[in-house]
Parts: C-alpha cells; structure tokens; sequence
C-alpha cells in the first residue's frame, strides 16, 4: 500500500480561525469532514482514498473542495465530526436521476442511514410534491422534520412513467402517511398505511390509484358532508365476496375495510398535526386528538361495525313505513326507526301528555329513560309480529354510521332550541334515517360504570364534536328527564324479544 500524506496547503487549507471543512461529492451524497482533523489520508493503486476512516472509490467521487458549496445539490451530507457520522437529509428535494445511492461508496451508508419512496406516474402537469409521517415521525432534516416537499426538475414537471426516487430516513409509517400531489395549480392528497420505509429500500405507494385522485385549491377547506364512496378495490372485493361467501373473500374483504379505516385515520392525524403547526386554540387540538385517540383505540370494534353493516344483504321489507334495516345488528331482522320518537306519536301512548301547538313533529324530549322503555312496551303489547326496545349504544352507531365533518345539523347553537325531526332530512345517517346528530340526544339501553345510560348524538346545545357517533362521554341518569334528551326506537321480530 502506497501511504500519500496529502499537504493541506494542496487544498486551499489555511490555519485561520475560521472553521474550515473538506467537501466529496459522490453523486447525490455530500461528505463533509472537518480539515482540522482530516490528518492522514490514505491514497491506495490509484482507486480508493480514506478520509476518517472513510473509504472513498476514486471513480465514483465527482469533486473534491475546501469550504464550498459543492454540496449544494446534493440531497444527503453527511458530516464527520464526531464518533459517528451525522447525516442530514433535504427538506426540499429536487428530482435527479444522478442520486448514486448504489455505487460502491454510498451504497453502505444508504444500507444503514436512508431509504425512501420509489414514485411513477401515469399523469401529467405534476411539479411537486408534498410526503409527510402523520405520525410526526422524521424523514428529513437533521432527524427533525416529518414534512419534505419533492419537486420536478428544472421548475417544470415530472415525466409520466418515470420512477422518482424521494429520499428519506427509515421510518415507520404504517401508521400513515400523506403524499400530497400538485397539478396545474391544484392538490390531491393520498393517505397510504401499513408500510415501513427501511434503511437501504424504497417502496412505493401500495394503493395509488390515479383515477381516484380528488383535485382541489390548496387553500379549500376539506369539506365532508357525506360519507366517502366506497373505492372501487373494496366494490370488487364486496361483489367477490357476495358472489362467493367464504372465509377467503369474507378475509379479503375485512383486510380492504382495514386498511380503509386506517386511511381515515391517517387523515385525521394529518389534519392534527396541521392543527399543532397552525391552530391559535388548544382546544381545536385537543378536540381532534380526542377523535385520533378514540379511532386507534376502538379500532377493532369500529371496523367490526362498519364491516357487519357493510356485508349485511337484507334488504327493507317494507319501503312505505318508518322501519329501516338495521344492518350489521346480532338480532335477526332488527330495524330502527327512521327519527326519533315525535312529540305527536308519544302522545298517542300517553294521553296526559301534551306539546305546543305546531310541534308535532318535534322530538319527544323530557322523557326519562323508564318512560321511554314504557313507550316501548306499549307498541310491543300492540304488536303481535314485533317487539320494540331502545337501541343499545352498539346498535345506535350501526344505524348512525360516521358522521360526516361537515354535516348540516342542529347543532351548537345554531338554532335557539329544538327543531322539528324533518328540519335537516337532508343528512342521513347509515341506515337513511335522519336526525342522528344534533336537536336532541338520544337514550340508548348501554349503561355506563357509574350506571347511568349512555346518551348519543349531541343536541342543539352541543358542540359539533360530541354529536360524533362515537363519542361516548355522556351519559345520564335514568330517572331523570331532560329537555334535550329524546329517543329511537328498535323493532325485532317477536322472537328475539
């Protein structure tokens, strides 16, 4: 081996208080070594140089310099300063094809530093790119920034077909992440679960369906109203499985509905780390990271649900009366009113009861949880077919289903009281029944651990937030009557009473 003590003058080095540094390029990869203690440096048969202990191949470096900024462009710099090296990713990337993670000098730091996603797009006009861990997880910076932003070359656009490569630290984001896609001016979000970027690997999206893209301004509110459209993996999936009920399409189909429910998960965690970066209340976040907690906590029993409901065939035996399927429900045949109990049909039960003129069609309220069970008992013994009770908190979410962000209810404050069942019809809840959410809370037959029975739905003196289907913290006592606390009703057939 031929020992080369390279001069520092050879370099420009000077012995000036100014900390001064010793650049490589190889490729997309700045080195960076501090020229103070670069000291001897190993020049071997005219191919390899070791800096620190660093083995350089002389082929793959492109430039050698003192203080400069030969590194600019490069998406990795990795310093050597200490006992490790410390290695920095860029938050603002810029797509080339001349990353080199695979030549001989950069291949085992990329195996044991940085990863990535491998990105092709069939469409064009797309300049960037926005990819953060909704987590909070780093994927770039100095191990500190869980957003980076990926931009096509040359202030223009990424070609259709070409794989990108976005270079990131390992990470896990099978908890989600968002890939935020910009296209003539407007953006498409995409949620993506259960991958994990690893050292030395890039993956790609698994479920990237373009056609399935939604462009919007980048500045629109995400407005939700309705529930989202099934995607057209799980209406392939869902007429398998009807087409062949058995345990590998019932499988199949449960394992879509997952990575669904985790994809609306995503999304809210995405909009709470917006709200930690931009919210000027804490209570807006401390809101949204009680539906994130509530979501991951109750997954299993939230997907059971929305799968039950989902496979559920039967279909309403009757279109003209005020009984809707109840899909999902463990009793046989349960179906649940349409609204609530009014104030007209609680009065034909309870003849001492009376209401204001024109309110026909309010929701019974000031009804205690004992009265409303009398209610019905009463259309029980009425019925020889059919026995009524109230629904308990499982059954009231199966007949609510998700309530949409953005619903039109009645609901904190913007009405001055009640209001008639019909007043928001055009909200309908997973059943198609209406009046889930907002105007009055319903009793449900699920006692609480102080044992008292839980109430769902909010009121119209509640905050938007504790109409929420699954929001589960009031509950009240079953003596009591309230002017916001109404009732639905469940009907099964009479053998299951």
């Amino acid at each position: 081996m031929k020992k080369i003590f390279f001069a520092l003058l050879a370099f420009g080095l000077t012995t000036s208080a100014v900390a001064q540094t010793f650049n490589i390029k190889v490729a997309g990869v700045n080195y960076v070594f501090p020229a103070s203690k670069t000291g001897d440096m190993t020049y071997q048969d005219c191919t390899t140089l070791t800096v620190m202990d660093k083995t350089f191949k002389l082929s793959d470096i492109n430039g050698m310099a003192v203080n400069s900024d030969l590194g600019k462009d490069c998406v990795v710099e990795v310093s050597y300063n200490g006992d490790s090296p410390n290695v920095t990713i860029q938050t603002n990337q810029i797509a080339t094809d001349a990353l080199g993670y695979d030549n001989d000098t950069n291949k085992p730091l990329m195996e044991t530093s940085f990863g990535g996603l491998r990105l092709n797009f069939n469409m064009e006009g797309i300049d960037h790119l926005e990819i953060e861990s909704v987590d909070g997880y780093p994927l770039a910076g100095n191990s500190n920034n869980s957003i980076l932003t990926f931009y096509a070359p040359d202030n223009g656009t990424l070609v259709p077909g070409k794989d990108y490569y976005v270079t990131t630290f390992p990470c896990d984001v099978s908890g989600g992440y968002r890939l935020s896609i910009y296209k003539d001016g407007k953006v498409a979000p995409f949620f993506g679960v259960h991958q994990t970027i690893e050292a030395g690997k890039f993956i790609s999206p698994l479920d990237l369906n373009e056609s399935e893209l939604e462009f919007d301004d980048p500045d629109a509110p995400l407005v939700e109203e309705e529930r989202p459209e099934l995607d057209q993996k799980t209406k392939d999936l869902l007429r398998e499985y009807k087409k062949n009920p058995c345990i590998d399409t019932y499988n199949a189909l449960y394992d879509q509905m997952g990575v669904r429910y985790d994809k609306v998960v995503a999304r809210k965690k995405a909009k709470l780390r917006q709200l930690e970066r931009d919210a000027h209340h804490q209570y807006l976040i401390d809101e949204m990271q009680g539906i994130v907690d509530e979501m991951v906590n109750n997954r299993d029993e939230r997907l059971t649900q929305r799968f039950l409901s989902l496979i559920d065939s039967r279909t309403d035996d009757n279109p003209d009366d005020e009984w809707l399927v109840l899909k999902g429900a463990t009793d046989e045949n349960a179906y649940v009113g349409y609204a609530p109990v009014t104030n007209a049909e609680y009065a034909i039960f309870n003849k001492d009861f009376t209401y204001e003129e024109g309110h026909e069609r309010y929701p019974v309220t000031n009804v205690s949880y004992d009265e409303a069970k009398a209610y019905c008992d009463w259309l029980t013994a009425n019925d020889n077919a059919h026995a009524y009770r109230l629904p308990t908190e499982y059954e009231w979410i199966l007949a609510a289903g998700h309530m949409p962000k953005d619903v039109n209810m009645n609901a904190n404050f913007v009405e001055s009281g009640l209001t008639s069942v019909d007043a928001y019809a055009g909200s309908k809840g997973n059943c198609g029944g209406i009046d889930f959410w907002g105007n009055c809370w319903e009793w449900t037959s699920t006692l609480d651990a102080d044992g008292n029975y839980l109430v769902k739905g909010g009121s119209w003196d509640s905050s938007r937030d504790a109409c929420r289907s699954e929001y589960c913290d009031d509950a009240r006592e079953g003596i009591g009557r309230y002017a916001n606390v109404g009732f639905r009703v469940v009907r099964v057939d009479y053998k299951n009473k």
